[in-house]
């Protein structure tokens, strides 16, 4: 069954807005799950030339992400990315076209900081993947 969560959508870009700063979008706990949730947006931009419009994710692991994680202004910048839906056991990346890219723990190194989705989502290197 998939939820869909109630969000604000923002439209803008990172290009022309100053970038975030890694300690703004992170809190001190940790990355937890985010590296799999960065992994499936770069192997999907990977595959498809473009980022999705949509990442549902286990809703234990959105959970955790929100509320130990990514802090509140790093969490509107996601949300503002991508429409987060509630998924269980797995993350898959979609677009309005039903191309889709589920979670395989395959890594793909973005070949630079503009194909990163931490850098598409937040400006800056949230976990180290771009060369």
């Amino acid at each position: 069954m998939i939820m869909r969560l109630q969000h604000v959508v923002h439209p803008m870009t990172r290009k022309g807005h100053q970038a975030m700063r890694r300690e703004d979008v992170l809190k001190e706990v940790g990355v937890g799950s985010l590296p799999r949730i960065l992994d499936t947006l770069n192997c999907f931009r990977r595959r498809y030339g473009q980022w999705p419009a949509r990442l549902l994710i286990d809703a234990e692991m959105m959970d955790a992400l929100q509320q130990d994680c990514i802090t509140p202004s790093g969490w509107k910048a996601l949300t503002a990315r991508v429409e987060l839906s509630s998924i269980k056991g797995t993350v898959i990346a979609e677009d309005a076209s039903g191309q889709s890219y589920e979670y395989a723990s395959e890594f793909i190194r973005p070949e630079n900081k503009d194909s990163s989705a931490d850098y598409w989502i937040w400006g800056c290197e949230v976990w180290p993947s771009a060369s």
